[in-house]
């Protein structure tokens, strides 16, 4: 029994480090904070492929590093809009084409809107769709939460979906949306996904060594929760979403055909893919058919992250310059763009060079609000003990200096946030980080009232539980935010609302910790999806004080 976590394809506020300069280099310094697993890099520079590993996979043998096989998750999703692509070159769907056409006969629609969604909005994540489906509970297997999700369930859940709002909506993070598209191109192409997007996708590509299940002739790396070995992910019928398996052999020719589309036997589906369609702000620019627009050290760039519970995955695809990079973990401690990230020529910012300075508290209270970027993703800033603080969906509260009036810095991070004033009003707050600036806008919304606790008053929930006594779920502070980690899954923040509750923002699910006669915490109650599922504490840190 565990809560899903979705999978991510870049997190914007990433830890920062030192520069290095090439994609191997990044690496090798990123994989001594992993505490198990490797780094595996493939990087295009000056028409010269290089491939690279810092730590190690002993379970590979003697394998060239580009020949382990590595699950990649979501850059899945670039694929499963590619054969969207051609399905459209092909003529068997048009863009504009909708489910409800699509599954007449086998779905009753209780909500017109969800019956309207055209697989152009579930290639973009302008659907209104969720993150995840709100049965995915049912389809979840022992550390493999997506391996039971079936054609039953989805065609259940889209039964009696209903969408809050009306079309054309905001891009929003949807791992359903993309399954739910790569399921329905099965169908079109008269088989199923996993065949569909090898035999028309990956074999004309020349990638031999990608699909779902490839051939066992080379070594798969084994994936890792932290420092323990985990089990490898399955999926059913939202394989389109995070399903692919592949090596930094075969993910460097998907790179260098987007580099030269026009060179491969899939043109006209490639021109069609990496058409902008849709803005995708929290992703740092726009959307094509599954993959993402966006820029780095000032040039265009198509990427893409993907994460599943033992591994993660990036690719980034430079035009200008001709640079392909290709980055895969088997463990789910560090993001593929955060390795990609060490590679930026632009000098970062330096905390320790910063001048901090004063702000009155008049001026200072002006500033907290909910900034939105899209329909699922926001940066929160909140005012506590004549500080401020800002956090991104999914990720912790972190501290800002001010520079100046409107402009602040972090030193957690090489960072730099500024709010940006309409006729004397704050209207929006930007992010300027390696290079990039991205920006919401201040939303008419209260934020979220999250407490904001010391590290102090948040220890005594640190330690592990065991949900139904099986599944572990294990809890630790960072800074001034609780973390909460299912076995298999990243760690993802929680944050208190009320007196021993704390919730999720990147699922609806919250945390009800328990107290014993002596007020001591003794387990935990997850709340989601209308479930109530105690945990027991079964392990309590040496670190934390009784209260």
């Amino acid at each position: 029994m565990k809560t899903i976590v979705r999978m991510l394809p870049c997190l914007l506020l990433a830890v920062s480090w030192a520069q290095a300069g090439t994609l191997a280099e990044a690496a090798a310094r990123r994989q001594k904070l992993l505490p198990a697993g490797c780094i595996v890099t493939g990087e295009l520079i000056g028409g010269q492929v290089s491939y690279a590993m810092a730590g190690k996979a002993p379970e590979a043998g003697e394998a060239k590093p580009e020949q382990i096989v590595f699950e990649i998750g979501s850059i899945t999703k670039v694929f499963t809009g590619l054969l969207l692509a051609q399905a459209v070159v092909e003529k068997k769907v048009t863009l504009d084409t909708t489910i409800g056409g699509m599954l007449a006969g086998k779905v009753k629609f209780a909500d017109p809107r969800v019956a309207a969604i055209t697989l152009r909005q579930l290639a973009t994540h302008t659907s209104g769709l969720p993150c995840l489906p709100e049965n995915a509970i049912a389809g979840m297997a022992e550390d493999d939460p997506y391996a039971n999700y079936d054609e039953k369930l989805l065609w259940s859940y889209l039964a009696t979906a209903k969408l809050e709002g009306e079309s054309p909506f905001a891009f929003g993070y949807s791992n359903l949306g993309m399954g739910l598209l790569g399921h329905l191109l099965g169908g079109v192409c008269q088989t199923s996904w996993d065949k569909a997007v090898v035999e028309k996708i990956c074999l004309p590509l020349g990638m031999k060594d990608t699909a779902p299940q490839p051939e066992a002739r080379l070594p798969r790396a084994m994936p890792h929760d932290g420092a323990k070995a985990t089990k490898p992910w399955h999926m059913a019928a939202l394989a389109g979403c995070g399903a692919l398996r592949s090596t930094a052999a075969d993910l460097m020719k998907f790179g260098e055909a987007l580099l030269h589309p026009d060179q491969t036997p899939l043109k006209e589906a490639f021109a069609l893919a990496l058409k902008p369609q849709a803005d995708a702000p929290s992703m740092g620019g726009q959307i094509g058919l599954g993959v993402l627009l966006g820029k780095f050290d000032g040039d265009a760039t198509l990427h893409h992250d993907g994460g599943t519970g033992g591994f993660c995955s990036g690719l980034q695809v430079i035009p200008a310059s001709g640079i392909v990079r290709v980055v895969l973990i088997n463990s789910n401690a560090l993001g593929g763009s955060e390795v990609i990230a060490g590679t930026t020529t632009v000098k970062p910012f330096d905390p320790a060079t910063q001048k901090e300075t004063s702000l009155p508290a008049e001026m200072l209270k002006q500033y907290p609000g909910l900034y939105e970027l899209d329909r699922n993703s926001s940066f929160i800033v909140k005012l506590d003990g004549g500080n401020l603080y800002l956090k991104l969906t999914g990720q912790m509260f972190l501290r800002l200096f001010a520079k100046g009036p409107d402009r602040f810095f972090m030193k957690e991070v090489a960072a730099e946030v500024g709010f940006n004033r309409a006729e004397g009003a704050i209207r929006s707050v930007t992010l300027f980080q390696n290079g990039n600036e991205i920006t919401a806008k201040l939303s008419a919304k209260p934020p979220p009232d999250y407490k904001l606790g010391s590290a102090k008053a948040l220890q005594p929930y640190a330690g592990e539980y065991a949900l139904m006594g099986m599944q572990k779920l294990t809890v630790s502070v960072k800074g001034r935010t609780l973390f909460a980690q299912m076995e298999g899954q990243p760690a993802a923040p929680v944050f208190e609302t009320e007196a021993d509750r704390f919730e999720y923002d990147v699922v609806q699910a919250a945390l009800v910790f328990t107290r014993d006669d002596d007020k001591q915490i003794n387990g935990l109650t997850l709340l989601q999806n209308g479930l109530t599922v105690p945990a027991p504490r079964v392990k309590t840190p040496s670190s934390a004080p009784k209260q």
